[in-house]
This record gives C-alpha cells, structure tokens and sequence, in this order.
C-alpha cells in the first residue's frame, strides 16, 4: 500500500525513533504503553503512518525515563534537518513483507519504503496550517 502523508521532518524522525529504540529494547507496544503509563493503544496510535498521532517534549521524556536512555540525545538527530513540513510517500510493507523475527532478536525490521520527502512550500504550509 503507498500513502502519502504530510508530517514535521522531525516528528517523522522521532516516530520511527522511538519504535526503533522500543524494538530494540525489546518491548511490545503495550509493554511500553504501560512503563510510560499512558493507554495501551497509545503507542499504535503514533506509529500508526496512515494517521499518526506525535510525540510531545513531556512525552519524549517519559519514553526517555522509561528506557532508561542515558541522553535525551539518544532520541533526536545529530543533525538540524533543513525542512520543516514535508510530503512523504511511503510504501507500507505487508505483514507477509516484513519478518516476523524483528520483535524476538531485537532486530529492527523495515515496515516501510520512503518512495519521497518532497519539503512543502510556503504556500503549502501556509495553507496546512490553517487546516490544523
């Protein structure tokens, strides 16, 4: 399935951020949902690409206890990216793409294919804003 959604560079970043670092812990979801204490559906709800929801700062600092992250460094980039709201079309792997092994090993699996980032204009943030 391809879908394009229109995101915050950073936002993106930091969804797939923390699914990442949730994986690589080894933890569901859930189990995450229920160390930062927030409900359970919350963390499928953000990661969720066809309407995600985002993280903000106080979240990202629950997540960061809750992982018992030695930085806040170790959720955000190294660098300052250049776009703020930008297009982004995504192929969302099926179930039968995506191996199963990536929640038992602590291997990250792709879930996606980044197909675009186009950064929108002026005009097009102007005109998204005022839709949010």
């Amino acid at each position: 399935m391809i879908i394009e959604i229109i995101i915050s560079e950073l936002d993106f970043y930091l969804i797939e951020r923390v699914r990442e670092l949730r994986i690589k812990f080894g933890l569901s979801q859930v189990a995450l949902a229920h160390k930062v204490g927030v409900s359970e559906g919350y963390f499928g709800k953000v990661e969720n690409l066809k309407q995600p929801g985002k993280y903000n700062i106080r979240m990202l600092s629950r997540i960061a206890t809750a992982l018992e992250l030695v930085s806040y460094s170790d959720l955000f980039p190294q660098k300052i990216f250049s776009n703020d709201l930008v297009k982004i079309k995504i192929q969302l792997l099926t179930k039968r793409e995506i191996l199963d092994t990536g929640s038992k090993s602590g291997e990250i699996q792709e879930r996606l294919k980044i197909l675009s980032i186009t950064p929108l204009s002026e005009k097009e943030i102007m005109k998204f804003d005022k839709r949010s």
